[in-house]
């Protein structure tokens, strides 16, 4: 039977309990938005005995950082340690650096430090090659990766079989830091470790107004009050009108996801064997990866008609498996949802400061796993009282994008139906 919901609200353990914000607080950081950066923050302000309260609107992992498609991927284009290290001095720029590159082994040690129950998979992420011409490319990323130092395998066109069962590939690397995950679990999980740590966080609890007073700030819910010394804003693409102009910074994608039931086990030993996930270099990126159960996830881009009529989305998928695995056959699809991801034009996150004590940390553009739970302990040190001109990130200027609401309407539009075009004329 199809189940047009999230596959994670049906598999992953319980959130923790929590409760609406209620009366007049008192704390040295509040941070605004439960999941990801939010919670890494909260971590990492409340184990330095740092008085915090996490604010959320709705649940825990309402947003992307539940609904995304559980791959953690430390590979980012922006990345570029030059230009780090011009803007941020050596120190600072070798450590903004290091955060991403080692992004991915960060959400795997927070999952063991915590005992989180999420389907963790740190088997590493590959990145393969659809064609030959696209090689080359794999070799440099590979070599950029190993200067890093995070110890990436480059593979050639038997290794990529082997590893994935399918002969459209042609080689590529894997990020021995990468893996993937039940990705509401971990956030869920994140929560607990928070509250582990003393921090409260509390949900239902949409912030309704932020104003300075007192030498500090006052943070209103329907119910209930914060003073605080310091702010976090960790809503990315869910920010809607707080703190304007802070949710038109971005332009809005949505990112859709579908499963399978479990596949036949003896089948499913053929195909990524060793439990990786992988995208492609195709335009039009195919991403895959199982859960703990053999259900095959998959997903990409909203689109007019693809990411949201369930059969047309389905069929466009099912095409797209057999491809690569003609074997599996006829799919039983169950499962389809989708979430809102923030892209910033240049697709790297940015931390605005735009008032003294307030913080504000998004636009990850589809790599939330790793850059928002590494980022968000930058977010968490800003918390804890560190100076702006300390932090290992560059703080940007805070501003309206002028393209942004046709922006989120035209690019879901045509980068598809592009992409797909590029394909089939390479």
């Amino acid at each position: 039977m199809t189940k047009i919901g999230s596959l994670y609200e049906d598999t992953a353990p319980d959130a923790p309990a929590t409760t609406p914000l209620t009366g007049a607080q008192e704390a040295d950081f509040v941070v605004i938005g439960a999941g990801y950066t939010g919670l890494a923050a909260a971590i990492h302000a409340a184990k330095r005995n740092v008085r915090t309260i996490v604010l959320e609107a709705d649940e825990i992992g309402h947003g992307g950082s539940g609904r995304n498609h559980g791959h953690c991927v430390p590979v980012f284009g922006f990345i570029n340690p030059e230009k780090a290290v011009e803007k941020l001095g050596t120190e600072r720029g070798n450590r903004f650096t290091h955060i991403l590159a080692d992004s991915g082994d960060r959400v795997f040690s927070l999952i063991r430090e915590y005992d989180i129950d999420c389907e963790a998979a740190p088997t590493g992420a590959l990145q393969l090659a659809h064609s030959p011409q696209a090689m080359p490319k794999m070799e440099r990323q590979h070599a950029f990766y190993e200067r890093l130092g995070t110890k990436p395998a480059l593979l050639d066109r038997d290794q990529a079989i082997a590893l994935t069962g399918s002969e459209c590939f042609y080689g590529g690397w894997m990020h021995s830091g990468g893996g993937h995950l039940n990705p509401l679990a971990y956030v869920r999980g994140l929560a607990r470790a928070a509250m582990t740590e003393g921090a409260e966080v509390h949900t239902s609890s949409p912030v309704v107004s932020l104003e300075r007073k007192n030498g500090g700030w006052l943070v209103t819910c329907p119910q209930g009050t914060v003073h605080a010394k310091r702010v976090g804003i960790a809503t990315n693409a869910y920010t809607d009108k707080l703190l304007p102009p802070l949710g038109k910074s971005f332009f809005i994608m949505s990112s859709y996801a579908i499963a399978s039931e479990p596949l036949d086990p003896v089948l499913r030993e053929t195909i990524l064997p060793q439990n990786h996930n992988f995208g492609d270099t195709r335009p039009d990126v195919r991403y895959v990866r199982f859960d703990k159960q053999n259900r095959l996830i998959m997903g990409g881009l909203v689109e007019p008609i693809i990411g949201t009529n369930f059969e047309k989305t389905t069929a466009f998928i099912a095409k797209r498996v057999r491809e690569m695995f003609p074997r599996i056959g006829k799919i039983d699809w169950r499962w389809h949802w989708s979430g809102q991801i923030a892209i910033n034009m240049d697709r790297a996150p940015h931390l605005y400061n735009p008032a003294e004590g307030l913080f504000a940390l998004m636009g990850y553009s589809g790599r939330g796993v790793p850059t928002a739970t590494a980022l968000g302990e930058v977010l968490g040190e800003a918390g804890c009282g560190m100076p702006a001109n300390e932090l290992p990130m560059e703080i940007s200027e805070l501003k309206s994008l002028a393209a942004a609401p046709i922006l989120s309407i035209m690019v879901p539009r045509l980068r598809g139906p592009f992409n797909r075009l590029r394909a089939r004329l390479e």
